[in-house]
């Protein structure tokens, strides 16, 4: 019993110690798009922040098309184009709208299928600045030959001194941590095991 509560303990210890680096790494919120990329793609959440900053820097001249990979299949191309800064045509010809996903491995089905469909390999991927970890991990791991470009949406989550602006947000941290460890720990099994 005792080697089990020291074995706990330490996993704990463990947990927590990475916890803390994981929110240390978090990735600060993007200012600037890179340039010479061929597509745009954001995974949906957050409210909207997401797909209204991806749908900016994409009518900003990022990327020759846009992909919004999760969105509900109750919404219409009429309602995201409420977000839309860019000229009309511009959505009407170049914004894809994915409708597939229900998680970020299905996000990364749906930016690796439209990729392929473009031959797309130089993509800018936005979401939360805690989401981005596991995206990408999860993002590269389906799609190994391309060159996936973080580019970090502030979720509020953290204060200014880079912790948990509220015991809501360290929480939510935490679960999506654990959640990253889980991504980490799948990208690691080949595919015919999974």
């Amino acid at each position: 019993m005792r080697r089990l509560t020291a074995f706990l303990t330490g996993l704990a210890l463990l947990w927590a110690g990475g916890l803390v680096l994981f929110i240390a790494a978090l990735p600060k919120p993007a200012e600037q798009a890179p340039d010479k990329v061929e597509g745009v793609a954001v995974y949906t959440g957050g409210g909207g922040t997401r797909i209204s900053t991806a749908m900016a820097i994409f009518a900003d001249g990022a990327g020759e098309r846009l992909l919004i990979s999760g969105v509900h299949p109750d919404t219409s191309a009429a309602r995201l184009s409420d977000f839309w800064v860019g000229p009309k045509d511009q959505f009407d010809c170049c914004v894809d709208l994915g409708r597939e996903a229900l998680s970020t491995e299905g996000n990364a089905g749906e930016l690796n299928a439209w990729a392929t469909s473009h031959r797309f390999n130089n993509i800018i991927l936005v979401t939360s600045d805690y989401h981005m970890p596991r995206a990408l991990a999860v993002t590269r791991a389906r799609m190994p030959n391309a060159t996936i470009i973080p580019y970090a949406v502030g979720s509020g989550y953290l204060n200014d001194q880079g912790r948990p602006a509220s015991l809501q947000a360290g929480l939510k941290l935490a679960g999506e941590y654990t959640k990253f460890l889980l991504a980490r720990v799948k990208a690691l099994i080949p595919a015919g095991g999974r």
